[in-house]
Formats: structure tokens, sequence, C-alpha cells
């Protein structure tokens, strides 16, 4: 008996410990659900908290709907009938949103989302939109034949009225400005200002292509630095011509147009890479009638592309090797013959005839840069030198010149003859080559530290 108590006795206290147990387990559940700081009582500010923050961001999608209506308030749709050059409602993908912090009546500060835009919507004509980055100017052109831009604003809409290409008054080039009365308007005539040229081209089709046509092995992998841009704008800015030098000093005496001669054009004299620590200073230029930068060797064509451009709204580098499958692509159109066979472009040969409607170019007086004769007879031999940008019309597609010739051109296409040796692709030919055997399609290679009187190259605009 005394067993069977002491055993009922030790159950009796299990059951008391466990009821207290449950007791204060049900006390602690009861406080952590209906308490000061209870679950059911965070869970209703969590809901006050969300509902708030689905106001604030309907408040902040309003906010940039309507600074969005506050920038196009008073600009026109785009229409086919809109006149080319007139600045347009902007498209909402041209804008990025971005944070800013503003100070309110009551003295408290507040995080708010804004949209700011790096380029302006200029028509083209026939509805077509272009994004200009803002401090350029809209000079003339359509998607298709080519849209120009200029940095300087006295070329803004210079092009606007310009006749077609290919129309040649007594004297003038095509491409020049008229009045209205038919008479030459010479002021309008000069564009003052770097110019780019725009190239359409999508996301998907922004891919290098394979012409065919190269003397090395090259890096087949799509440039990926530029596809923010085209996947926004739909499209890049490129150098309408080669790299000028009007505006780059030289640390020695020597200068660019003194350094060509007709009798040597594989002059060697100026090269930064010659251990005469040659350096250039200054911007270079994106104009017609500039002496462009020859014996650039890979570093320099890549510095100088670099430093010409870095703004709040766009930055410039050295055209890249997708680019100039881009470029190629929009000046062929459906024609890719146009660019890769013999009927376009720069060429030597022996005839003293000089045949001005297949790419030649004038040459550059070694003395003061002037133009002068196609080429000069030394001895017997016809000698062929580097030429003023944009010397003829003949030359120009697609509103961009020296594509075919005059220079080789770097991009930063690596290329690789062999595993030890830096190297990059030059794309273009030059005024030595024919373009039956590297027109402007083609791809040839140089190691990064060769430079050549005819190695020169082009900048590109990547709008932010």
């Amino acid at each position: 008996m005394n067993k069977i108590k002491s055993t009922k006795g030790i159950t009796l206290i299990s059951l008391v410990v466990t009821i207290i147990i449950l007791l204060i387990l049900a006390g602690v559940t009861i406080a952590t659900l209906m308490g000061e700081n209870g679950i059911i009582k965070r869970a209703g500010q969590a809901k006050e908290e969300y509902e708030k923050a689905q106001i604030a961001e309907q408040e902040s999608l309003n906010e940039l709907e309507k600074q969005l209506e506050d920038y196009n308030k008073g600009l026109p749709d785009n229409t086919k009938d809109t006149e080319a050059g007139t600045e347009v409602k902007i498209p909402s993908e041209w804008y990025s949103t971005t944070s800013a912090y503003v100070s309110t009546e009551d003295g408290s500060v507040v995080k708010k989302a804004v949209k700011v835009a790096s380029v302006t919507a200029i028509a083209t004509g026939n509805g077509e939109t272009v994004p200009v980055p803002n401090g350029f100017y809209y000079v003339g052109g359509t998607i298709n034949t080519g849209v120009v831009i200029s940095d300087n604003p006295i070329d803004k809409n210079k092009y606007v009225n310009y006749t077609p290409t290919g129309e040649i008054k007594e004297g003038i080039p095509s491409g020049v400005a008229y009045n209205d009365d038919g008479t030459v308007n010479v002021e309008n005539s000069e564009l003052k200002g770097n110019q780019f040229v725009w190239i359409p081209v999508s996301a998907g089709g922004y891919v290098k292509k394979d012409w065919g046509k190269a003397n090395a092995t090259w890096e087949r992998q799509t440039n990926t630095a530029e596809l923010p841009q085209i996947e926004k704008y739909g499209g890049f800015y490129i150098g309408r011509y080669e790299a000028g030098t009007s505006n780059i000093s030289l640390s020695t005496d020597i200068n660019f147009a003194s350094q060509n001669t007709a009798s040597s054009w594989l002059n060697d004299n100026f090269s930064i890479r010659d251990g005469l620590n040659h350096t250039a200073t200054g911007k270079i230029t994106s104009k017609a009638g500039e002496v462009p930068y020859y014996h650039a060797d890979y570093e320099t064509a890549l510095k100088l592309s670099n430093s010409m451009y870095q703004t709040d709204y766009v930055r410039s580098g050295l055209a890249t090797g997708t680019m100039w499958d881009a470029m190629m692509k929009f000046i062929a159109g459906s024609d890719d013959t146009v660019v890769t066979a013999s009927t376009w472009g720069n060429y030597t040969n022996g005839n003293v005839t000089y045949p001005t409607n297949k790419g030649r170019y004038a040459g550059v007086d070694s003395g003061n840069g002037t133009m002068t004769s196609a080429f000069t007879k030394i001895d017997g031999t016809y000698h062929y030198g580097i030429k003023t940008t944009a010397i003829s019309e003949d030359i120009k597609k697609k509103n961009l010149y020296d594509v075919a010739g005059n220079l080789w051109e770097w991009t930063q296409e690596a290329s690789y003859p062999n595993n030890t040796v830096e190297s990059y692709m030059l794309r273009g030919g030059s005024f030595h080559h024919s373009f039956s055997d590297r027109p402007a399609c083609y791809r040839g290679n140089n190691t990064a530290t060769d430079t050549n009187t005819n190695i020169g190259f082009r900048p590109a605009l990547y709008i932010k």
C-alpha cells in the first residue's frame, strides 16, 4: 500500500507541474499575440506600413509622370508631317530614374524619385525620332541617310534644307545649304563643330559579322559595354570622320603635316613609341578638312578617343569591332557587296589620270598641310600619301567619310596572331591598298605598339 501511495503522489505532482507549465505557456502566448508588442498588433502595424508604402509609391509614380508631362509640356508629338529638326516629346524609355533629397516646408528632408534625361528627342522627318545628347545639336539627315549631330550650336539644323546627295552645282559639292532663291548659303554650308553620325541598330542585331575578309584570327565575342545605350536608344553615334589633329599639340617640333612626303609614305619620324618621348596634348577632332592623326599606336588611339568627351551625358571612346560591323551593315543595307567588293573605296594603281569617282583624295602639302594633287611621280613611280579628311564627296556613304581608306583605323577588337604579342584589329583599308583587296569591311591586324603613316583611328560616343 505504501508503494502504491508513493507512486500516486509522484503522478499528482507531475500533473500539477504540467498544468502550471501550460498556464505559463498560455500566458506567454496570449502576451505574444495580444500584448503591447504582440504579433496581432505588429501585424496590424505592418499592414498600415504596407498601405502607406503603397500610397508613397503611387505618389512617387504620379510625380514621375508629372515630371514627364512637365518636360513634354508644349512639345509636339512627332508625326510624319513634323518638320525635321523640331524638338518633340521625349519617349519615356529615354529617361532614367534617380534619387533626390528634397527639403520640405516643415524642415524635414525626404527622398524622392526624379526622372532625368541625357538627351532631347529630335524629329528627322516622316515620324522618325533620334536621341540627341545634351550638349550636341541636330544638324540634319534622316535615320536612313545618316543623322548628323554637332557639338557646336552654330551648326544646329544646317543640313535640314540641304540638297540630296549626288546633286552637284557648279563648283559646289553635294550636301551644301541653299537659300530659298536657289543661291548657295555659304555661311550655313560650313560646319564648325565635331560631328557624329547615328548608327541605328537593335540590341538583338548588335553582333559581330564575319565578312570573310581578314588576315588574322579575331575576337569573336560581341562588345557589351555599348549594349545599355543600344537597348535604351536603339543605336549609337560614331565619328563622321577619322580623328583630326588641328587641336592637338605635340611635345616636339614635329607636326603632322610635315611628316607626310610623297616620296616616302612609310615615314616613321613621328611616333610616341619611337623612344623620343613624343606626347600629344589637346583633344582630337571629328571635322572635315583635317590632317588625320596618323602614326597612332593603339594606346594613343584609345587614350585620345577616351579623353575627347567626359560629361554628365556622354563619354567618348575608341570604336569597337562590333561598332564597325554595325556601321558596315548600316552602309551596306541589303547589299553587302557595297562594303566587301571593289565597288567603292580607296585604291592605288599606275594611272596618270586622277579618277575622282573612286574615292581618291587630294594630297597634303608637306609644308603647311594644304591640299595638293592626288599623287606625285618620282623617278618614274607614283606615290600616294595621306590625305585630309572628307576631301571628296565620292567617298561619303550614309553621311560618313573616310570609312574606306584614307587610313587604317584601330578598333578595340583583339587579334591573336600569336600568344605573346598584344594585337588589335585595324579596319577600313588605307590609301596604300587597293579596295578590291582591302575593302571597308576588311579586318587587318597589328601589334598594339605598331605605328605607320597609314594608321589612324575614329572615336565613338556613348550616351549615358
